[in-house]
């Protein structure tokens, strides 16, 4: 739904924009057009009274009339060529001691060539009171009507995108190993259809080409395990032969040696090939302490060859919901790795902490190219028992269970941290 979210925000934040910058001008609209009609009433009032000025100035008038709701002064002033004028001004009203804006018409008309200024005045609290009343209520109008807007929108967005989210819900649960393709519902919107043919297109290409890969690393384990069987039954039946000179039994040896790289080599290739084919899907709970307690007795051989002081530290267990094969090769390959790249007479240190393992061990004065330790066929030029394969594993395995590994060079100790 962030989709939507924030196709809706983005109106509501324009909307909100526009309103701002509408209600000002709306208001100044209205004031303005309030303004000019006072001021063609004045002129109409104006216009009338100076007929009935004259009249009651001739009768020796009073210089004030009262006309409806105007304030009328006259007197004598001297004649002027400027004309009318209009203006606003601002006056103390005595009795609710408020300053109230007022318009002026100043005006000069003549009665037996004698000439008097006219001054008409009228307020305009009241008008401009009426307008802020007509901007509140289109304020008010305009804030109801965004709102509208918006629920109406957001409820016709959630309904025009429903298939695009049933359609995101179906790849979430999608998997290749477990159907052949995806076959989405129809919609009314071309866009969401043609986007649903796309989806079906590749996931059926998707599951094609995993059964492919699948069939492959099958068929290439079965085809590649028994010519190697048979090359190693060979060598041993012909290192069993007499007479066998020293020369030779040396290069039977070698050839069962390189025999015995080449399966491992084979079994490695395999096991990467279907970690990413993701072929490893059962999963269960797993307890790392017991696990690696295990494989330590696996290794106590190698570990009393080259005198490794072992510590395995336990702050707390690591339990992990994994396949249990793919945990042991992970587990097994840091701890061959450390033993294999140790020194003679050097140490281990094994740490779990809470979702983390910390496995160092002693070795070269130098850390390690971290760039392409984690990379296929790299390993150490002068270990010639390394597939340079292990660590690759191992980077498969924890992108596979979402895991971190991390490689640094610590108190002259070779470090890998591997975060659950």
């Amino acid at each position: 739904m962030e989709l939507l979210k924030k196709t809706i925000r983005s109106y509501f934040l324009i909307s909100v924009i526009i309103l701002l910058v509408a209600i000002p001008i709306f208001y100044f609209t209205l004031k303005k057009l309030m303004v000019k009609n006072i001021d063609e009433e004045l002129i109409a009032t104006k216009t009338l009274l100076i007929p009935k000025l004259r009249n009651v100035v001739a009768n020796n008038g009073q210089g004030v009339v009262v006309y409806l709701n105007y304030d009328i002064q006259y007197e004598k002033a001297p004649s002027s060529r400027s004309g009318d004028s209009i203006s606003t001004i601002e006056l103390n009203d005595s009795f609710s001691n408020e300053i109230i804006p007022q318009r002026l018409l100043t005006s000069q008309f003549l009665v037996d060539q004698t000439s008097y200024r006219l001054k008409i005045k009228i307020s305009m609290a009241d008008k401009n009171s009426l307008i802020r009343r007509i901007a509140g209520v289109a304020v008010i109008l305009l804030f109801l009507l965004l709102l509208g807007l918006l629920i109406i929108n957001k409820v016709l967005s959630k309904k025009i995108w429903k298939p695009f989210y049933k359609t995101l819900e179906r790849l979430h649960e999608y998997r290749v190993d477990m159907q052949p393709a995806l076959h989405l519902e129809k919609s009314s919107v071309k866009e969401f259809n043609d986007l649903s043919k796309a989806i079906e297109q590749l996931t059926q290409r998707d599951y094609q080409a995993y059964i492919s890969q699948k069939e492959f690393a099958e068929n290439a384990s079965h085809e590649m395990q028994s010519p190697l069987a048979v090359f190693q039954s060979k060598l041993e039946l012909l290192m069993q032969t007499k007479p066998l000179n020293e020369d030779q039994a040396s290069l039977i040896e070698d050839l069962a040696n390189a025999g015995k790289r080449m399966a491992r080599l084979n079994k490695s290739l395999i096991l990467l090939t279907k970690i990413e084919n993701n072929q490893f899907l059962e999963k269960e709970t797993l307890s790392l302490e017991e696990i690696i307690k295990k494989l330590k007795e696996q290794y106590e051989f190698q570990i009393d060859q080259k005198s490794i002081q072992v510590e395995f530290h336990v702050e707390k267990d690591v339990i992990v919901q994994a396949n249990r094969t793919l945990t042991e090769i992970l587990l097994s390959n840091l701890l061959s790795n450390a033993i294999r790249h140790n020194e003679q007479n050097g140490h281990m240190i094994i740490t779990l902490k809470e979702k983390e393992l910390i496995i160092q061990n002693s070795g070269k004065p130098h850390s390690l190219d971290v760039q392409k330790l984690f990379q296929r066929f790299q390993k150490d030029s002068f270990d010639s028992g390394s597939l340079g394969l292990g660590l690759e594993i191992v980077k498969k395995i924890s992108d596979l269970n979402h895991y971190n590994i991390q490689y640094q060079y610590i108190n002259q100790l070779h470090t890998f941290r591997l975060q659950f």
